[in-house]
């Protein structure tokens, strides 16, 4: 004869949907990084910002403001891991033949160093030490 314990049936249920429920669970979590770039002291009005992570190489990238300012969301990072950053020109949207004709984009003078364009020369990283806002303000310089 087979003895039927319903508590004892209803806890081992309950601990199983807690494991299951559990094993899904990602540690990555959305995380904001927002600042400003300044070179030389002085608010960079054209550029462009990008923050990659080396352990996932995900990347998100945007345009500054005229103020220098910049906010770029990871909807998934790598919380506690240090992000390579690069600063380059603004990125251009794609205008068909006829629209570059129309309006021809200004020429932009690009004032930034090329040694922060790239990721192994840039020498640019941040942590991004929670979920959430973090703050990254950058400063580069004119000078080698």
């Amino acid at each position: 004869m087979v003895y039927f314990n319903k508590t004892r049936f209803l806890r081992l249920l309950a601990s199983l949907v807690l494991l299951v429920g559990c094993g899904d669970s990602d540690p990555r979590q959305p995380a904001t990084i927002s600042g400003q770039v300044l070179l030389d002291g002085t608010p960079l009005s054209s550029g462009n910002i990008q923050l990659t992570s080396p352990k996932t190489g995900e990347s998100a990238a945007v345009n500054l403001d005229n103020d220098g300012r910049y906010s770029v969301t990871f909807p998934k990072a790598d919380i506690g891991a240090d992000y390579e950053v690069t600063i380059g020109p603004p990125q251009e949207e794609e205008l068909d033949a006829t629209a570059l004709v129309e309006n021809p984009p200004e020429k932009v003078v690009n004032l930034i160093p090329k040694k922060y364009s790239a990721r192994t020369t840039s020498g640019l990283k941040t942590t991004l030490a929670t979920a959430g806002e973090n703050e990254f303000n950058v400063e580069l310089t004119s000078e080698p």
